[in-house]
């Protein structure tokens, strides 16, 4: 694939860059990139009770008396966007597939209409797709035909451009590992707050996406095929490398850690998890992994930690490949970093069936 500017990278160019070691992937900082900017703040959770943060998991079947029902129980949407804030929803979008591969678009969409019944000044639905492995920049939304419905119900729709460096921003934090500056799409980094939506699906690299994880469609295309490449252990592009390139790219702990700090460079103002449907035992694509249906719970919370623990468990009921220990690297990551907490006992859990 030709390179459509000088300010953007395939992923093919990409995947060719790694043979020259983890120097190259330094390069990709410099050029157009000169000078860091802070990390997005966001608004600290609001979403706490006696000075724990709040976890909501509502059990039903009916999806919009579900969620209507899990909002009330955390404190609703007010807190966030009730002054006139424009929210930002950022979904889980990456292949065609239908959820649980991907959000479900009816769910982005009542999402939004939650939204502006408590005010919000305006919504934008916004990911940007993208793997290595394949080109699925807009494939994704085209097959939710999300651009057409979010005109019709007066709704923005951002794709962002995974390869293309004019629309991130380059930021930096006392205290990143992986990469010590971390270069976000700007959309996420002016948003004044975001929505998380999550789906609950196993993942071959990071073990389970949930809350933390979904934070990668947010983060410019060579540091989070970097991450990928390091953790899988992708030989591809690497004959005739030294052993310690080779050991470079096969780095678990880098991954973990840049997942971790990823989460900490987006800072959502809250998650929702849409866990009526999960995929277990493989993937994040179907036909890699095995759709349960029937679990049928949206799991909401301030505090990306706390979730991401909860749904590890409720993950285990449903999985017996999987176990919660596998996740741990990442979430003390996250805790260190502030994210939350990986302590259930030190959380407000709210169980409720509608």
């Amino acid at each position: 694939m030709a390179k459509k500017n000088d300010n953007w990278l395939s992923r093919r160019d990409f995947i060719k860059l790694t043979a020259g070691g983890t120097a190259a992937v330094a390069a990709l900082g410099s050029g157009c990139f000169k000078g860091a900017q802070g990390p997005r703040a966001g608004i600290p959770n609001p979403y706490m009770r006696g000075g724990e943060p709040l976890v909501v998991s509502v059990k039903g079947k009916d999806p919009e008396r579900m969620l209507r029902a899990a909002l009330e129980a955390l404190g609703g949407l007010t807190p966030l966007v009730g002054t006139g804030n424009r929210a930002l929803i950022k979904p889980n979008f990456i292949f065609r597939q239908p959820f649980p591969i991907t959000t479900d678009p009816e769910m982005i969409f009542l999402v939004a209409r939650l939204l502006r019944e408590a005010g919000a000044g305006g919504v934008e639905v916004f990911d940007a797709p993208g793997t290595y492995l394949l080109g699925t920049d807009r494939e994704t939304f085209d097959f939710n035909d999300i651009a057409r419905r979010g005109r019709e119900q007066g709704i923005a729709v951002t794709v962002g451009d995974a390869g293309r460096r004019r629309e991130y921003v380059k930021t930096k934090k006392s205290g990143w590992h992986a990469y010590p500056e971390i270069i976000v799409h700007k959309k996420i980094h002016q948003a004044s707050v975001i929505v998380n939506m999550p789906c609950l699906k196993r993942h071959h690299t990071s073990y389970l996406t949930c809350a933390l994880k979904n934070q990668f469609g947010a983060i410019y295309g060579a540091q989070r095929w970097d991450s990928h490449i390091r953790g899988e252990g992708i030989q591809k592009g690497l004959k005739g490398a030294d052993a310690r390139t080779k050991a470079a790219f096969r780095d678990e702990s880098h991954f973990m850690t840049a997942l971790a700090e990823f989460a900490d460079a987006v800072r959502p103002e809250i998650s929702i998890v849409d866990a009526r449907a999960i995929l277990t035992k493989g993937g994040p694509t179907r036909g890699k992994g095995e759709v349960k249906e029937g679990v049928n719970r949206f799991i909401l919370s301030g505090d990306m930690v706390a979730l991401d623990t909860y749904c590890s468990r409720l993950m285990e009921q449903y999985d017996t490949t999987y176990t919660t220990e596998m996740i741990r690297p990442y979430l003390r990551v996250a805790e260190r970093l502030g994210l939350g907490t990986m302590d259930l006992n030190k959380a407000k859990i709210i169980e409720l069936t509608v």
